[in-house]
């Protein structure tokens, strides 16, 4: 359990950091949250049931999802992808066990992860250009073979 301050590292720097550590194998995922009170650990301790920002893969082929409350007053999973047109799939292991199929343009580096999550740590949003696409989970996750 941990929180983001600036305290060690810029926090730009310690989500490129974090990002920079997924490896595919052991490390799948990093995600970030925000807390009632972001300057106390109590206010990060409940599940990521609300607004949140996750990446998953590897450092040099990542997805990053986030869950963002939509007008119907229900928070939705969306995938996070660039606005250009899609010119196939890639597979993202997301655990030992299970992979996520995106789309080649929601496919991104560590570097171009962090960009993003800063956005997201500094305005609970995600930012222009990137598009969003609503997720069903039951239908992206496959088995890894």
């Amino acid at each position: 359990m941990g929180w983001i301050t600036e305290n060690r590292r810029p926090v730009a720097d310690h989500l490129r950091l974090m990002l920079g550590r997924l490896d595919g194998m052991t490390e799948f995922t990093y995600s970030i949250w925000r807390g009632a009170d972001p300057s106390s650990i109590v206010g990060f301790q409940k599940p990521l049931t609300d607004s949140f920002i996750q990446a998953a893969g590897s450092a040099d082929q990542m997805t990053v999802g986030v869950r963002l409350p939509a007008p119907d007053g229900e928070t939705h999973l969306y995938t996070v992808g660039r606005p250009e047109p899609a010119d196939g799939t890639t597979l993202i292991p997301i655990s030992q066990t299970r992979a996520v199929r995106v789309f080649s343009n929601e496919v991104f580096t560590a570097d171009e992860a962090a960009v993003i999550f800063y956005t997201y740590y500094l305005t609970d949003a995600v930012a222009q250009p990137y598009v969003l696409r609503e997720l069903d989970l039951s239908q992206e996750l496959s088995e890894q073979r």
